[in-house]
């Protein structure tokens, strides 16, 4: 009988965070038969392959392959191409899932059956967090209800179910976007419900906060440099999706002075405003920085940068 719930985790070179992600899919509340764990090693160079074998020795329902092109929408369309069941979830190999996890989404396929459906991520840590750090800067959540989304409304990547048929009938993942062994990179969930809901409107995203994990905030992760720079990355895939490649049909003049007045705008918040906070609400300088908007401000400047080198090729 073939499983209701095919679970992906694609992973490159992190045999140790793997496998306590590993010990967390199999350990369900959901009878093992009524899913699979589909490991796609990434090209790894270290022991990624003997974990699998380890857990494929002690649990029958985990299956192991390799992936030579690299890149992780290549390894999430190779999952897609091997996984048996009728949904295809996706997890990343720093998030770790309650026992209830694949119980609650068969419990949503069973009464919806949407064409997508996720939950909300929370952060965990391998080293303790800086003080002015809040695991709030950590978490994504829609609302306290599940409900259906709206379609500026998006899911994680690292928390996300497709019915199999309708991510198959957009092509899966798009190569160009997310990571890439070591370069950083986002978007390829987000390009994909974008796709769906281009092309087959009568599919339903849906979001039920019972359908959480919690995702690994690792220490480098933990600065605003860190923040400030991958907001920028974001923003720069943000206006790939939003252009399609295309011209932006604003002038090059105005995107430079555009991008010229939002780098003021951070330079401000560094170097200004924030001896002028409210050190009550914000006890350190990072906490309004964050809560101020630099991550919205760096995404801005990403999403204009872009644009700029769109208009110009």
């Amino acid at each position: 009988m073939l499983p209701l719930i095919s679970v992906v985790v694609c992973t490159y070179n992190r045999a140790g965070i793997l496998r306590l992600a590993l010990e967390h899919l199999c350990r369900q509340t959901l009878d093992a038969a009524e899913y699979e764990v589909l490991v796609v090693d990434n090209n790894s160079r270290d022991h990624t392959a003997e974990v699998c074998t380890e857990f494929q020795a002690r649990f029958p329902n985990v299956r192991y392959c390799r992936e030579e092109r690299q890149g992780l929408s290549h390894a999430r369309n190779r999952g897609l191409h091997e996984a048996c069941g009728e949904y295809v979830g996706y997890t990343d190999d720093d998030c770790r899932v309650p026992p209830q996890w694949l119980e609650v989404a068969s419990q949503i396929i069973r009464d919806l059956s949407p064409g997508v459906f996720g939950g909300p991520y929370y952060p965990c840590y391998d080293a303790a967090p800086p003080s002015w750090w809040r695991d709030v800067y950590g978490a994504r959540e829609h609302a306290e209800k599940a409900r259906f989304l709206k379609a500026n409304e998006d899911l994680s990547g690292g928390n996300i179910f497709f019915r199999r048929q309708v991510l198959e009938m957009i092509g899966g993942f798009d190569p160009g976007l997310g990571m890439s062994g070591e370069k950083i990179g986002y978007g390829e969930e987000s390009a994909a419900l974008v796709n769906i809901r281009t092309q087959m409107p009568q599919e339903v995203v849906y979001y039920d906060p019972r359908m959480y994990v919690y995702h690994l905030v690792r220490r480098h992760k933990l600065s605003l440099k860190w923040i400030a720079y991958s907001s920028f990355v974001k923003g720069r895939l943000g206006a790939r999706l939003a252009c399609g490649g295309a011209k932006p049909r604003v002038s090059y003049w105005w995107l430079a002075r555009a991008v010229i007045w939002r780098t003021k705008q951070i330079g401000a918040a560094v170097l200004v405003h924030q001896w002028r906070r409210d050190r009550i609400k914000f006890p350190h300088a990072q906490n309004f920085l964050y809560e101020q908007g630099l991550p919205d401000h760096c995404y801005a400047l990403g999403f204009l940068f872009e644009q700029c080198l769109l208009w110009r090729r």
